[in-house]
């Protein structure tokens, strides 16, 4: 859902760092923001090992306390409960330009412009320029 999108990619809750690795390995800038300290020194030690630990970075930080406006394309896989408010945060902090890619949990109003696969590997993309293109939600 990123191919020939460009600027930085970041991975919220970036868990064992496979998303911000496979983006480096494509080519893009990447960062994960994770809360659980080990799994993002396992990240670190993967980019590392994959080569690719000058273009994939991890920090150890709570997502509601980072701001996303420096970020072209977001990747999230959330969970339903936090859904509702990382839409308002992300429509508060990012450029026209963004695209976000929801994994597994859809956001709840805003409108897909692409989806891909089914059941619990459904991919949601979400164009900031098409949202705010349409009439704001209430």
């Amino acid at each position: 859902m990123l191919r020939s999108r460009r600027g930085p990619v970041v991975d919220i809750g970036s868990g064992d760092g496979r998303i911000v690795i496979a983006a480096a390995k494509e080519g893009f800038t990447a960062v994960g923001y994770e809360l659980n300290p080990w799994l993002v020194w396992y990240s670190r030690y993967r980019a590392w090992r994959e080569g690719v630990q000058h273009l994939a970075k991890f920090y150890i930080s709570d997502l509601w306390k980072v701001t996303f406006s420096q970020y072209s394309n977001v990747v999230i896989f959330g969970v339903p409960q936090m859904m509702p408010q990382l839409e308002k945060k992300l429509e508060l902090e990012l450029e026209d330009d963004a695209r976000v890619i929801a994994c597994r949990f859809p956001f709840p109003h805003w409108i897909p412009d692409q989806v891909t696969g089914e059941g619990i590997d459904t991919v949601w993309a979400y164009n900031m320029s098409t949202f705010r293109g349409s009439e704001k939600r209430p």
